[in-house]
This record gives C-alpha cells, sequence and structure tokens, in this order.
C-alpha cells in the first residue's frame, strides 16, 4: 500500500485496515520503525470525512511539534490546547497533552461528542510513576463513542493490556505489533580510555583496568608478570574520532545531566579544537544560526555568542536548563543536518522525531531523583532507538561508555539486552480526581478502581499468589509433626510450650543480670559490702530457681527433642511464609480502596464533601488540577482578595516550585509578605496532619521561597537577563516555573468564574507574568508566517481544562559531568 508516496510496512498496512473498520488499534513497534504514519493517516481521514479528531503527547514540546507538522498541511483546520498555549480550541483537529484531555473529560464531558478519534502518542506513559495515571483515567472515563489510535514503544505485555482496555471500552479494540526494525542497530560498550567492544571484554577491561588504573602505567622492572593485551576484536581508539573517521555521524549523544551535556560540549570545542564541519558547512549553520537568533529575538541573550561557537564546529547541547526559544533553534538545525554531534538530555527521545546515524550514552546510570542507578531496558532502548536514519543508513550504531573498573556485567547485560520491561498500571487517584468521581459515584466510588488496569493486573497477581498460597499450604500438611513420647501430650503442642517457657526464663533471667549490674553499682563502697553480698545472693537464688524450672519441662534431657525441634521449625519457616504471601495478597486487593478511602476522609474534615454530596470547597477544588486542595483552602479564607498581583504572583511561585537543596537564592525581606506566607504554611501544615493521620501516602507539599524575589521582580517589570541577581537557576527554569504559575492562576480563573472581581485580578496577575520569553504562545507563532490571527487564551475564556503538566523531566543534575577528549 502506497501512502504520501511511501511504500507501507505491514505492521503500518494492518493499522490503517484498523481504522478503517472503525475500532480502535494499538500499535506497538520499536523507536524510529514509523508509527507517526498511521497517526497522519487517521488525521487525514477525520478530515476527510469532516469528523474532530484528538492527538495528545506526553510532553508539550512534543505537541508543539506536532502542532507545527500538522499546520504546514492543513493550515486553520488545527489547533493546539496545553497549559501554556490555546491556539484555535475549536479546530478539527486538535492537539493538546494529556493531562488537557483527562481534565476535559471531567470538566465539560459534553465538548467531546463530536470527537471520532483519540490518539495517544507514547502511550507506554501509562508506565510513568508520576503521571501514567492520567492516560489510566483518560482511557476508562473518555465518552464510549470514541475510538483510540494508542502509538508505543515496544510492550512486552501488550495483550494483556490489550484485554484491560477492552474490558473498559465498548468498541473492538485490535492490536498490531512490529518487532522488527527498519534500520537494524549495532550495539557497542566504549571502555573509557580504553576502546570499543561489547559485553564479552567487560571481565577482561575489567581486570585489567583494576590493576593498572585507567591511565597507562610505565612497565615494571620488577614485574616477572606479562601484561595480558587487549582482545584481538578490541577496538583501541577514542569514541568521538571514531565515529568521525567512519563516518558514523550525526550522532545524538545522551548525557544524564545539564552540567555534562554543556562540559562535554565545551571540552572539545574550547579544549580540543574539534571541528565537524568544512568551511562551506559552516558558513551555511552560522547563516541559519544567526537568522534563527534573530527570528526568535535572542542576540543579545546571554551564551549566544559561545553557542554559536559551539555550532560553528557542528557541536551543540540541549536540554531543559535552557531558554526554550534557542532550545528550539538547535533542533532546527539538527534537522538541517548541520550539527554533527549533539550533547542532550532524555526528553530529547521522546517521541521528536530527530534521528541520527549513531546514539552515544555518557553514562548507563543516572540519578533519578532519589539514587543513582542504572538505566532500565526501556530507557535504555527509547533512547538507542533514535540511531538509525530511515532511507539513509543500512544501520544505527550505539554506544555506551562505562568505566571498566567499575563496571558490573550483570546490571549492563539487563540494560542493553532486548527483553524489555513490561508496563505497569500506576493508578493513583489525585483530589480533583475523587472529587469528579465522587460526585458522580458517590460511595461507589470504590468500584471505579475495579475498572483500573491496576486491578487488572492485580487480579492476575491475586491469583498467583493463591496458588502459592495453595501449594504452601499442602506443603505445610505433608511435613512431619513432632511427636511425644508421652501419652495424651500432642508433640507440637509442647515443643511449642517448650519454647516459648523457655523463652520466658532466659528473658527473666537477663532481666536479672542487669539488676546484679545494678546492685554493684549502688553498693561500690567498702562500708555497703555487706548489703551487696546480701542482695546479690537473693538475685542468684532467682536465677537458680529459674534455670530448675526450666530442667522440670518435659522436653528437658529427651532424647528425641532435636528431631522435634527440627520438625517444629521447618513447619514454623513454612508458617511464616505462608502468611506473608496471605499478606501481600492483602496488601495488593485493598491498599488501593484504603488510599481512596483516606483521601476521601480528608476531604471530609475539610468540609468538601459530606453525606455523598460534594460541597462548594470540593466543586471549586474538582476544577484544580494540581495543588488543588492548598488553593482551595486559599480562595475560600480571602488570601487571593488581600493581596496585590505581585504578592500573589509570589504566593503562586512558593506553591508550585519544588524544593532545591542546592544554589543561591536572595531571601525575601518583605515582612507583610512573609507573615502571610507564614500562615498559608501553616494551612499546609493541618493539610499534612489529616493526611498523616488518615494514613494518605501521598502528603501535600510544603511551600518553597527560593524564587519568591525573583517572581516579584520579574512580577514588576524586571529584565530575564537580571534574574540571576535573585537566584542561581538556569534560565529553562525560570521560564518553566513561570509557566507553570500561568498555567495555574488559568485553573483558577476558570474554577472562580462568575467572581469578577478575582478574575479581573488574575487576569491581571497573568499579564505581568507572560511576557518576552515566558510567552510561550509567541514562540509557537514565530515562523508561522500564514497563522492567522488568533484570540489568545488570555483574551478568550474557553472552558478549556489547563492542568499542570510537567514538560520534560530531565532537570535534575549529578554533581559532575565527565569529560571527552577527542
Amino acid at each position: 500500500m502506497l501512502y504520501k508516496g511511501l511504500e507501507l510496512d505491514r505492521f503500518q498496512e494492518e493499522a490503517i485496515a484498523a481504522i478503517n473498520r472503525d475500532t480502535s488499534v494499538i500499535v506497538t513497534a520499536p523507536t524510529g520503525a514509523g508509527k507517526t504514519v498511521i497517526a497522519e493517516y487517521a488525521v487525514e481521514k477525520c478530515l476527510e470525512e469532516n469528523r474532530r479528531v484528538i492527538y495528545t503527547a506526553p510532553i508539550k514540546a512534543l505537541s508543539n511539534q506536532k502542532y507545527r507538522d500538522f499546520y504546514a498541511e492543513y493550515g486553520d483546520k488545527i489547533g493546539i490546547v496545553t497549559g501554556d498555549v490555546v491556539l484555535n480550541p475549536y479546530a478539527q483537529v486538535l492537539l493538546m497533552t494529556t493531562e488537557i484531555f483527562r481534565n476535559t473529560i471531567f470538566d465539560d464531558i459534553e465538548r467531546l461528542q463530536d470527537v471520532s478519534y483519540v490518539i495517544f502518542d507514547e502511550i507506554h506513559y501509562i508506565n510513568d510513576i508520576e503521571r501514567g495515571t492520567v492516560w489510566e483515567e483518560s482511557i476508562i472515563f473518555a465518552p464510549q463513542h470514541i475510538k483510540f489510535v494508542c502509538l508505543s514503544a515496544t510492550i512486552p505485555n501488550i495483550n494483556t493490556f490489550a484485554e484491560w482496555m477492552q474490558s473498559v471500552r465498548d468498541i473492538d479494540i485490535e492490536t498490531v505489533e512490529e518487532l522488527k526494525r527498519p534500520v537494524p542497530l549495532e550495539h557497542h560498550l566504549y571502555f573509557k580510555d580504553y576502546g570499543i567492544g561489547d559485553v564479552k571484554h567487560i571481565a577482561a577491561l575489567r581486570s585489567r583496568a583494576q590493576r593498572h588504573g585507567r591511565k597507562p602505567r610505565k612497565p615494571d622492572p620488577r614485574n616477572k608478570k606479562p601484561v595480558k593485551g587487549l582482545p584481538s576484536d578490541f577496538i583501541e581508539t577514542r569514541l568521538v574520532p571514531h565515529l568521525r573517521r567512519e563516518k558514523k555521524l550525526p550522532c545524538l549523544y545522551f548525557c544524564f545531566s545539564r552540567k555534562g551535556c554543556e562540559a562535554n560540549a565545551s571540552a572539545l570545542v574550547f579544549g580540543s579544537q574539534l571541528q565537524l564541519l568544512n568551511k562551506k558547512q559552516k558558513a551555511e549553520i552560522l547563516r541559519q544560526f544567526d537568522e534563527l537568533c534573530v527570528q526568535f529575538d535572542i542576540v543579545e541573550e546571554k551564551k549566544i555568542t559561545e553557542f554559536r561557537r559551539l555550532v560553528s564546529c557542528g557541536i551543540a547541547y540541549h536540554h531543559a536548563g535552557m531558554l526554550p526559544t534557542l532550545k528550539e533553534v538547535v533542533e532546527r538545525l539538527f534537522t538541517s543536518g548541520l550539527i554533527q554531534l549533539l550533547f542532550t538530555t532524555e526528553t530529547f527521545a521522546v517521541g521528536i522525531n530527530m534521528p541520527a546515524c549513531s546514539v552515544a550514552f555518557d553514562s548507563l546510570e543516572k540519578f533519578d531523583g532519589i539514587e543513582f542507578r542504572y538505566l532500565k531496558a526501556r530507557e535504555y532502548h527509547q533512547m538507542a532507538g533514535r540511531a538509525g536514519r530511515r532511507g539513509i543508513d543500512t544501520i544505527g550504531y550505539v554506544y555506551a561508555q562505562i568505566i571498566p573498573e567499575y563496571a558490573d556485567s550483570g546490571e549492563i547485560k539487563g540494560v542493553v539486552a532486548e527483553k524489555i520491561e513490561p508496563i505497569e498500571s500506576q493508578f493513583n487517584l489525585s483530589y480533583s480526581s475523587i472529587l469528579n468521581l465522587y460526585q458522580k459515584y458517590g460511595d461507589d466510588i470504590y468500584d471505579v478502581y475495579t475498572m483500573s488496569l491496576s486491578n487488572h493486573q492485580n487480579r492476575v497477581r491475586v491469583a498467583n499468589l493463591n496458588k502459592q498460597i495453595e501449594k504452601k499450604t499442602e506443603k505445610i500438611q505433608t511435613l512431619p509433626e513432632p511427636e511425644c513420647i508421652h501419652d495424651g501430650i500432642d508433640g507440637s503442642e509442647q515443643i511449642q510450650k517448650h519454647y516459648r517457657h523457655k523463652r520466658d526464663i532466659e528473658k527473666k533471667i537477663r532481666r536479672l543480670h542487669v539488676e546484679i549490674a545494678q546492685v554493684k553499682s549502688e553498693t561500690r563502697k567498702k562500708k555497703q559490702e555487706k548489703e551487696r553480698v546480701k542482695r546479690l545472693n537473693a538475685v542468684h537464688k532467682k536465677i537458680i530457681l529459674l534455670q530448675r524450672e526450666t530442667e522440670q519441662s518435659l522436653c528437658e534431657g529427651c532424647q528425641h527433642l532435636q528431631t522435634c525441634t527440627n520438625r517444629y521449625k521447618a513447619i514454623r519457616r513454612e508458617e511464616e511464609r505462608l502468611q506473608k504471601l496471605k499478606k501481600r495478597t492483602t496488601i495488593i486487593e485493598n491498599d488501593p480502596r484504603q488510599q481512596i478511602a483516606a483521601r476521601l476522609k480528608v476531604l471530609e474534615e475539610l468540609g468538601y464533601i459530606e453525606a455523598q454530596a460534594v460541597l462548594p470547597r470540593g466543586s471549586t477544588a474538582s476544577h484544580i488540577y494540581g495543588y488543588e486542595i492548598q488553593l482551595t483552602q486559599l480562595l475560600f479564607s480571602g488570601v487571593f482578595e488581600k493581596l496585590t498581583e505581585d504578592e500573589i504572583n509570589c504566593l503562586m511561585v512558593a506553591i508550585i516550585s519544588e524544593p532545591r537543596k542546592d544554589g543561591y537564592f536572595k531571601r525575601l525581606k518583605n515582612e507583610r509578605l512573609l507573615d502571610l506566607l507564614s500562615a498559608v504554611s501553616s494551612e499546609i501544615s493541618f493539610i499534612q496532619y489529616l493526611e498523616v493521620k488518615h494514613k494518605v501516602t501521598e502528603i501535600t507539599p510544603m511551600l518553597e521561597l527560593r524564587l519568591c524575589t525573583a517572581m516579584l521582580a520579574w512580577s514588576r517589570g524586571c529584565e530575564f537577563d537580571k534574574l540571576e541577581k535573585y537566584a542561581h537557576l538556569d534560565a529553562g527554569d525560570f521560564v518553566r516555573n513561570f509557566r507553570l504559575v500561568i498555567d495555574q492562576l488559568r485553573q483558577i480563573r476558570r474554577a472562580m468564574a462568575g467572581h469578577t472581581a478575582l478574575v479581573d485580578k488574575l487576569n491581571r496577575c497573568i499579564e505581568k507574568i507572560n511576557r518576552d520569553v515566558v510567552d510561550a504562545e509567541r514562540q509557537l507563532r514565530i515562523g508561522q508566517e500564514s497563522l492567522d490571527e488568533t484570540t489568545a487564551a488570555d483574551g478568550i475564556d474557553t472552558n478549556e481544562s489547563l492542568p499542570i503538566a510537567p514538560e520534560e523531566s530531565d532537570d535534575a543534575e549529578t554533581e559532575s559531568a565527565v569529560l571527552l577528549s577527542s
């Protein structure tokens, strides 16, 4: 089958056939296999049949890219709604984050009545610990007439996933699975300071590195032992020169810290003077870079001069700490094929269609916010899948850097293996989701859990555990029991009684030994000798009596004691294992329901629900997604009316900011504002008290004041490049946090519709923040010369759901970056 001049692969044809049959379809295929074609076909079909379609993506960057791609082809038939941008929200094809879709289901489900298809790009995000529940809730609660096109990287348990999805959807669901890549990959390990090999070389290189260190040492004439050479099939080389020499550029080089990205790029350009472009290419990339910087109005921004030097060598970096506009410049330059080596964090692997000839990993370990750990196989293959450009490369090359003396061969084999972890449910209803569902279902809300993927998977787990319990019970029944030689005495009861009594005696004797030490301490003086002897004798008599008590046991001195003991311990050991299995079963069956019950109790004590009814506070909180309890408490206590616009913005940034232990920040000195923030903290402390009381697992976070002075300055008109005086933060982090505040303010504005004075004040708050580089809509409009004038999000009441949707998860930094050598 031909589509847009391309001969389709089998899996693409099968998926398109399912769409033509008007069924839902789940498509799993390796990264870069061509899943996007299926989504494009679904969009085109809906346009031809004058039906609406929604395209959801896990991150805003991917939503923006898809918007530009579709807009270039279909013009004003395309719209976008994210937490940052609302353009043409009633368009026939609407791009949005998955959070927006879920929130629309809860807020105004009638707006989805004319939607035919919803496309879930990167559906394996349902496995994401923090956000996976959003995909699950969307699938469960979306109107039943909606059909889904679910696109995913490889899902090992696709049949289980499809079974669950079919159990909650009326329309038939078909599955299409493709395991073969159009461009096969070669996986290699780069042993730092040694060269290129693979898993089989780990032991030899580790031994050599541990013996001689990474840096070659001069031979010791006293050492008679010969030095083993490197394996014959091992390539001694540095990585980047190898890629250049073997014509395996361009390369996406994944680092797991921002500092690592910048340090590696700078080391090659400013340290090693590496040049990857010829004169013509250099002139062309500088022309494009300068034009894009003018277009995005970032010519005067810091680091632009330094960045220009990097791109002139065909090298760049890309991470969440950069200005969003500069990131877009990098993306466009990489798409042009002129950037030969791009150091980037892992979010570049999510959805954005920018493949390369090769992919390299700075490490196979990363810091996940809690600890350093090896990558999961899914994470590795998601990034590795960017290697190999279809129609250009016959093979894609993947290189993972390891430090040989510390290499764990078992862990490394697990990462690079083809066996990918199955997806697991992360179903976890937030307060706002619970309120929306409670409004609809009342006390039957617990039945909602039975519809979740979690419950579907747990049924299988419980069934397996019950089989283990049955086998364990049968095993216990076959074990020989203790047999007492005395008539009429139950052997098991007697040996149990014997050891219980023995433990009691030993405990009492230990206490008496403590008493002996106390007596000696209290009667140390010579004149107290008689008293000491008298008291010690009394204690020793008690010990002797207790020891005699032990000897009176029927088991003491019995020739069968050891046999009975071994049998008793064997039964006890298996019974303890049986109890652990039963406890695990109970937890799996009851814990999710208990968490829903715990949150309901908190909501009831706060006055959000009562007698199966949602009260005014609950109704307000149900329209706010993220920080809903804190914000609702403040709204109903009149805090927002008391504050100025600048102070509201300061409060909001304290609510949405995540705690940071490092970096300078200017402390807030406004006494009035500090007193108010202290009162807000007390309010949050009370919420936390209720959550602890009712055993809620995820506790509401406290305020974080590090960005308060920076937000106050920005809200009062400060220039962007002056913000570093108030906090040492990457430019991209300032933008991201300020946009999150705008997102939350828009949600509050929607929830408080009808309160004209407050809505007007919130509009002014948004205007004070949403300017220059923070204005996401402005960034999206740049370069869209034919874009019709569309009403901005702040200019109309779209009634849309605009939740917090964390754009990128790569902003956790490690302490050090490993520099590359050329």
